[in-house]
């Protein structure tokens, strides 16, 4: 029997994203209880993985959108390369001011000004102003949705419905604390596990939930797999290989009918080697595994899964996805 009617949401039949969150190390260095350290003449995760990351979206032909923190674009160089990013197709959209990971605890007054404030930032390095949104650590709440709406937002991207996940975040953060290590993350409301795994119009009050009534602003979760257990992130893609893409790829691509939504990082697109010169790079490499997989390997993945979503399915950004929100291109979607 089905379940009651979700309210209607854009037409994504076959479409795909591929989003690529733009956290500099001093992110990693937070979420580790390691010091900050002062940006010399660009992060490498901008300038060299972004760099990686859009001459590999181009060979297949994605236009991708890119999660980017204001406070980042102070850096001329980072600047420059967010105008690039718009001038070769992608969509720039914002991730905050500052990336605190507990945003959704912060006033309401301080949520809004991260978010107004980075929309400020982006509009100036990109002569565009940001429609889209996502929250650090995918730490969302009604509030920040609210505040993201008020800012005159299309959608929020920041729903990650994965309980394997959910589970090891909360497993490491208690056993750290238990060492007395410190650590800048932050768990997510539990709630979040029951959203739908497909795009949704969010209700006020509790954004988990499908509205009743169709709103102009989409809340578009993060791929996971059936009983929410296995995320597709660019950290699955590392544990899969090539051959492991091969084998699932038409079980994933027949899982996600109306939308994929790819997430990645940029420091998915970097190995050790790319932060050698950083004065904590032996501590950055002990405590962030996946920079022990050689870029050789990440590339070699990382293609495969591109070249599949433009092969079979239509790649899209976040902001051309929701482009028809409210207007006649509308269905209706079970509840999951």
């Amino acid at each position: 029997m089905k379940g009651p009617k979700a309210a209607a949401t854009p037409v994504l039949e076959g479409d795909a994203n591929v989003s690529i969150d733009v956290d500099a190390l001093n992110c990693y260095r937070r979420i580790h209880g390691l010091e900050e350290v002062k940006c010399k003449g660009g992060d490498p995760l901008w300038t060299k993985g972004l760099r990686r990351a859009t001459s590999l979206l181009a060979e297949v032909g994605i236009g991708a959108t890119f999660f980017v923190v204001g406070r980042d674009l102070e850096e001329s160089v980072h600047h420059n390369i967010a105008r690039e990013l718009v001038d070769q197709g992608h969509e720039v959209a914002n991730h905050t001011l500052d990336h605190p990971y507990d945003l959704r605890h912060l006033s309401r007054s301080e949520i809004a000004r991260q978010i107004e404030e980075a929309d400020r930032s982006i509009e100036e390095a990109t002569g565009q102003k940001p429609v889209g949104f996502r929250t650090p650590g995918y730490n969302v709440d009604a509030g920040v949705i609210a505040c993201s709406r008020r800012a005159g937002h299309r959608y929020d991207a920041s729903i990650f419905s994965c309980l394997s996940y959910w589970m090891a975040k909360a497993a490491v953060m208690r056993w750290r604390r238990l060492r007395g290590d410190e650590s800048g993350s932050s768990l997510t409301d539990p709630r979040t596990l029951l959203a739908p795994g497909r795009p949704y119009f969010p209700d006020r009050v509790d954004c988990w939930r499908a509205s009743s009534k169709p709103e102009g602003y989409v809340e578009i979760p993060m791929a996971t797999t059936a009983l929410r257990t296995f995320p597709i992130i660019g950290t699955s893609l590392h544990l899969m290989g090539v051959a492991g893409i091969e084998r699932l790829w038409p079980w994933l691509n027949r899982s996600f009918p109306h939308f994929f939504s790819l997430e990645m990082h940029a420091i998915d697109f970097v190995d050790a080697r790319d932060v050698a010169h950083e004065e904590d790079a032996e501590l950055l490499v002990r405590r962030q595994p996946d920079l022990r997989i050689p870029w050789t390997k990440k590339r070699e993945r990382y293609r495969r899964i591109f070249t599949r979503l433009a092969e079979e399915r239509r790649p899209v950004t976040l902001a051309q996805a929701t482009a028809s929100v409210g207007g006649r291109g509308v269905i209706q979607l079970d509840r999951l």
